[in-house]
């Protein structure tokens, strides 16, 4: 944490608290619930609720380096203690004690000897976190997410609470600030900065840090915002900041650092999703005069699933790797289609695509392990590549008009990379998972009204727009 008036530096790591907790306490253990259980066996019991009920949707949490162990009751989202279940004998029966009621799927439980995490009631472990006010900043790899483990270590015995997701950061790194001391924290990926190469200068309403010497953080709205509040860092770009909107080349809109922006370039223009400067998900690249990209990127490059339209209206469609075709895909030059297996953009294992004179089914070409369509008897039909009798990639056309074009998993639903085209004009361009938007995408409806960021069960989580 560094004092911005006289530059005090204060260290802190993840087992050292700093400052005592303020504000509401989060819920702790109650001894008169009245619930019970017995041991059936060494990791076997059965809890019953204070009118006697069998609770039948239990599992099991954690012991946390104590004799008693932890449970949740999954239906009624509440979370017991069965104490000393450890050292009891099969067949002695004990008090289930509450420890937390209206327990989201996202949460912690805690003890003074250590604490476990869940996501979706799955135990997670790995990654790392800082304690700042006796609140957990907790980044997790495997998900690429930063989570707020509020007061976990506020309980003097055991505890539990919620927890939350932070709102998307491409770096997963958030700033904090103390309004009464006038200090701040900058978290990244669950570490603490290096305060001793940080500095920091005023900007209107805005902090901005620098890093030996170099603008590289802005919080914005640093000096209006209450004590621990968290927020996303804004990435500053050498000495400018990401969201620059002057006119002629670089971000004319936008944040084109981590975000979504447009970069205006000799030739042509992009407008997607940025991380760490570079071109990162879904994306569109229009080069003046000749064509345009749509799909996927991957550091600065073209990788993926992605489209590629030219003027004359030729397109070239597939999987992405080095800027061109390597993988399945067609091409449709001059009227003239070509599908099969692509290496460095030239067609190396055509399929064929001929009429099997069938009204429904597969009605042309191969629909196993190749590149085919296949029409359904409700009108919907599917033209592209199967896998293992799978659709693999290609365009779903509903009987209703709408359209995907994209790729799919093994229960033949949207996922990967894709675009949706609505009858009613509205569209959808970018990740998806099990059917469902899901990370970086970007929406119109029919009247062009826009909201892009990242999407969580095709539910806008984050705005970026």
């Amino acid at each position: 944490m560094r004092a911005i008036n006289n530059f005090i530096l204060l260290f802190f790591m993840c087992g050292i608290f700093l400052g005592m907790a303020q504000g509401p306490r989060p819920m702790h253990v109650s001894s008169n619930s009245g619930a019970t259980f017995t041991k059936d066996g060494e990791m076997d019991y059965t809890v019953r609720d204070a009118s006697g009920r069998i609770l039948t949707n239990v599992m099991d949490l954690k012991f946390l380096g104590t004799e008693t162990l932890s449970v949740l009751d999954k239906a009624n989202r509440t979370i017991y203690l069965l104490e000393d279940f450890e050292v009891k004998s099969v067949g002695a029966s004990g008090t289930a004690k509450v420890l937390s009621t209206n327990i989201d799927k996202d949460f912690y439980i805690t003890n003074p000897n250590s604490f476990a995490f869940f996501l979706q009631d799955r135990y997670v472990s790995g990654g790392d976190f800082v304690n700042i006010k006796s609140s957990y900043v907790y980044y997790l790899p495997d998900n690429n997410t930063t989570y707020f483990l509020e007061g976990i270590r506020s309980f003097p015995d055991w505890g539990a609470k919620s927890a939350e997701m932070l709102p998307y950061n491409a770096s997963n790194t958030y700033w904090t600030r103390d309004a009464t001391n006038n200090t701040y924290h900058v978290i990244v990926k669950g570490k603490a900065a290096e305060y001793k190469t940080l500095s920091s200068e005023k900007s209107g309403n805005d902090l901005i840090v620098k890093q030996n010497g170099i603008k590289k953080y802005k919080l914005p709205g640093y000096y209006t915002t209450a004590s621990y509040v968290y927020k996303p860092v804004e990435m500053v770009s050498g000495n400018s900041s990401v969201g620059n909107n002057s006119s002629g080349s670089g971000c004319v809109s936008g944040n084109c650092q981590d975000g979504w922006g447009k970069q205006q370039l000799e030739g042509g223009y992009y407008e997607g999703f940025w991380e760490n400067g570079k071109k990162e998900g879904y994306g569109m690249y229009k080069w003046e005069g000749t064509g345009k990209y749509i799909g996927s990127w991957k550091n600065d490059q073209m990788q993926g699933y992605g489209t590629y339209i030219a003027d004359n209206e030729d397109n070239i469609v597939g999987w992405y790797s080095n800027g061109q075709l390597n993988g399945t895909g067609y091409t449709v030059t001059g009227g003239k289609w070509e599908q099969g297996v692509y290496t460095n953009g030239e067609l190396t294992t055509p399929y064929t695509f001929i009429t099997n004179k069938i009204d429904s089914g597969c009605t042309a070409g191969d629909c196993k392990n190749k590149y085919g369509r296949y029409k359904w008897d409700n009108g919907d039909s599917f033209t592209g590549f199967w896998k293992n009798g799978s659709m693999y990639m290609g365009t779903y056309t509903f009987a209703s008009g709408d359209k995907y074009s994209g790729t799919f998993n093994n229960n033949n639903q949207f996922d990967g990379f894709g675009r949706y085209f609505y009858k009613d004009g509205g569209y959808y361009g970018g990740e998806w998972k099990n059917g469902n938007y899901e990370g970086k995408g970007y929406y119109h409806n029919k009247d062009y009204e826009r909201q892009i960021g990242i999407w969580r069960n095709s539910s806008l989580v984050n705005n970026l727009n």
